[in-house]
C-alpha cells in the first residue's frame, strides 16, 4: 500500500508537463505511436538524427552519456534519478558539484563543428542556474530537481538543434534555418562582430598598458640601483679614497719641502762631526792626565 501510496505521488509531482516535457524523456529511448491516437507506444532506442558529421555524432554520443548518469542512473520504484541528485543531498558542496557537472556539458556541446547558436547557450545555462537553484532547498528542492532534469533537458535541446544541421547537410533546410530567432538574427551578428572583437581589442590594449607599466617599474628600479652602487663605490670616507689619497699624496713631492729636508740633513751631519771632535778632545786630555801623574811618581 506504502509502495503504491508513494508511486502515485510521485507521479503526480513528477509527471509530464509543458514545463519538463523534455525532462522527462530518456536519452537512450524514445516511444515512438503504434497507432493514430497515439495511444498505444513502443520503447525503440534513440536514433541519432541523419547528416550529421563524424564529430557531431561523437558530441552527442558523449552529452548522451553524460545526461543519463546525471539524471537516470538509478531506477527506485519506477522513479529515475541520476549521481546529480544523490550528491545534491549534501547541502551547498553538492549543489556545486552537480552544477560543475552540468557545466562540463556545456564545454562539450560547445565542440560541434557548427558551435552552439547564441540562444541555445542561453536555456542551456538557464536550466543549470534553474538546476543550482533548486539544490539548495533542502528536501522540496531536491524531490523537485529530480524531475525537473536540467540535463537530461540539455541533452534533448542539443539533439533537437542537431536535428536541423543534419538536415541543413543534407540540403533539405537553408542554412538560414537552422537557428531562425530573434537571438540568432538580430542579436549574435551584433556579439559576434562588435562585442567580441571589441573585447579582444580592449584585452590587448590593457595588456600592453600592465607590459609597458611593468618595463617602466623594472628600468627605474635598474637605474636607481646603478646609481646607489657607483654612490657607495666613490664615498669620501671610504679605504678607496683613502688609498688614492695615500697614492697620490707618495708621489707628490713639493720644492720647498726637498730643500728643508737638505738643510735638515747638513745640520744633522755638523752635530755628528761635533761630537766626534769633543770626544777625540776628551781622549787626549785624559791621556795627557795619565801622562803627568806617571812623571810625578
Amino acid at each position: 500500500m506504502s509502495q503504491f501510496v508513494f508511486k502515485y505521488l510521485a507521479n503526480r509531482l513528477l509527471r509530464d508537463n509543458q514545463l519538463n516535457k523534455f525532462g522527462v524523456e530518456d536519452p537512450y529511448y524514445e516511444y515512438i505511436p503504434l497507432d493514430e491516437q497515439g495511444k498505444r507506444t513502443k520503447k525503440v532506442k534513440r536514433r541519432t538524427p541523419a547528416g550529421l558529421s563524424t564529430k557531431d555524432i561523437d558530441v552527442l554520443d558523449t552529452l548522451r552519456k553524460k545526461a543519463y548518469r546525471y539524471d537516470m542512473w538509478f531506477n527506485f520504484l519506477g522513479v529515475k534519478f541520476g549521481w546529480s541528485n544523490v550528491v545534491g543531498i549534501i547541502p551547498i558542496a553538492g549543489s556545486i558539484v552537480a552544477t560543475y557537472w552540468s557545466l562540463t556539458m556545456l564545454v562539450a556541446a560547445r565542440q560541434l563543428e557548427d558551435g552552439l547558436p547564441l540562444d541555445i547557450h542561453f536555456i542551456f545555462i538557464f536550466n543549470v542556474l534553474i538546476d543550482f537553484l533548486l539544490g539548495l532547498i533542502p528536501i522540496v528542492g531536491d524531490l523537485i530537481e529530480i524531475g525537473y532534469k536540467a540535463n537530461s533537458r540539455n541533452f534533448l535541446l542539443i539533439e533537437k538543434h542537431l536535428e536541423r544541421v543534419g538536415q541543413k547537410n543534407l540540403g533539405l533546410i537553408e542554412p538560414n534555418e537552422v537557428r531562425p530567432s530573434f537571438i540568432n538574427d538580430k542579436v549574435q551578428p551584433v556579439f559576434e562582430e562588435k562585442i567580441v572583437p571589441g573585447t579582444i581589442k580592449a584585452g590587448e590594449q590593457i595588456k600592453n598598458f600592465v607590459n609597458d607599466q611593468y618595463n617602466s617599474i623594472q628600468k627605474k628600479k635598474k637605474s636607481t640601483s646603478n646609481t646607489s652602487l657607483n654612490t657607495s663605490s666613490v664615498r669620501p670616507g671610504s679605504s678607496a679614497s683613502a688609498s688614492a689619497t695615500t697614492q697620490t699624496s707618495s708621489h707628490t713631492v713639493l720644492p720647498h719641502s726637498v730643500d728643508t729636508a737638505d738643510s735638515t740633513a747638513v745640520n744633522s751631519f755638523e752635530d755628528d762631526s761635533k761630537s766626534i771632535k769633543s770626544v777625540k778632545s776628551l781622549n787626549k786630555r785624559y791621556q795627557e792626565t795619565e801622562n803627568d801623574t806617571g812623571t810625578e811618581t
